[in-house]
């Protein structure tokens, strides 16, 4: 993907560099799920292999590179699989679908099916594995109920089309956020649970499925992309101090156009939609945490807010008891 994704990323979270077969065959495996390797020739490979990796909650983002002719082989992956081409070329196999692709391509491989893949000898990918529950429980929750027909995506991702510029700003994002150590996506798991979140409602949305029409019904009609776009920044930069100029810098709009975009479509500001996040994850970590060796102050800290007092106030208004009931309220239950 020339200019999209760089190349090689998830430069902070680098693995493994051999030129041994089975050192990366291992890794991989342990990675994603066992397989069957078939390569041009077995010991040395012809290039050095390349694996970076980075955890999800539900997943992995991992940037490839075999460094050979391969093909691979699996029974059922288990989990969803999208592949983004960056160099060479590559054909995916799942089920009765067949995929070629190249940089500016992608494919989304399902869970059930036999999958096989083969790659050229100058190929590197990137990967990202979606536990299936994860995103099937997710697709639910948007649904409003439990789905009945499993998930199934079109193979085949035409990178360059309007619904997947959506899906690929959200990918180099996160990508971003990932290679900066001291990224909320690296330090905090909720922040890790918000951008695996984002990461799936975009595929969901973009990604042609046999739940598409459905989630399109359920949306507003025309929401503007830079609604749900900077609904997400806010989930996952929450304890982050944001300003409104920051939010309309990410949304690539002027002020003036976001403003009136979160009126006419979420009847809320962006900012208090900030506030209101914040005051959520507040309440559910006011909620696990132990009085003993917590208090509300860091909490509240730790979650964005600056002014305590004020804090405190909103907080009563929205949840009806003070933060420090929440704390020892929920000591209570646990004992």
């Amino acid at each position: 993907m020339p200019d999209i994704i760089e190349s090689p990323p998830l430069q902070h979270h680098k693995r493994y560099k051999t030129r041994d077969i089975e050192t990366i065959h291992e890794a991989v495996a342990d990675i994603l799920v066992p397989h069957k390797v078939e390569v041009s020739r077995s010991g040395e490979l012809d290039r050095e292999a390349v694996l970076h990796h980075a955890p999800l909650p539900n997943g992995a983002i991992i940037y490839l590179v075999y460094g050979t002719e391969i093909r691979v082989d699996v029974s059922q992956l288990g989990f969803f699989l999208l592949e983004f081409p960056l160099s060479g070329a590559s054909t995916t196999y799942c089920g009765d679908g067949r995929v070629a692709s190249r940089a500016g391509q992608g494919v989304v491989a399902g869970p059930y099916q036999q999958f096989a893949t083969e790659w050229t000898v100058d190929c590197s990918k990137l990967l990202i594995k979606l536990e299936s529950n994860a995103l099937e429980n997710y697709l639910s929750t948007l649904l409003g109920r439990r789905q009945i027909r499993a998930l199934d995506f079109s193979m085949a991702m035409d990178l360059s089309s309007a619904t997947s510029a959506s899906l690929l700003r959200t990918v180099k994002w996160i990508l971003g956020e990932l290679d900066q150590p001291d990224s909320l996506v690296n330090t905090a798991t909720l922040a890790g649970q918000q951008y695996q979140r984002m990461l799936m409602w975009t595929l969901l949305h973009c990604q042609p499925n046999n739940y598409s029409e459905e989630l399109a019904a359920r949306q507003p009609p025309q929401v503007p992309h830079y609604i749900p776009e900077t609904e997400a920044y806010i989930q996952a930069h929450y304890a982050e101090p944001i300003s409104l100029e920051q939010l309309v810098e990410h949304a690539h709009v002027s002020e003036r156009t976001l403003l009136e975009g979160f009126k006419r479509y979420r009847d809320v500001s962006p900012m208090k939609l900030l506030k209101l996040t914040r005051l959520d994850f507040v309440h559910l970590a006011l909620k696990e945490a132990d009085p003993a060796i917590s208090n509300v102050t860091d909490i509240a800290l730790g979650n964005g807010f600056s002014q305590l007092g004020k804090f405190s106030t909103e907080y009563k208004e929205r949840f009806g008891e003070s933060p420090s009931e929440t704390l020892k309220g929920d000591s209570a239950i646990r004992t």
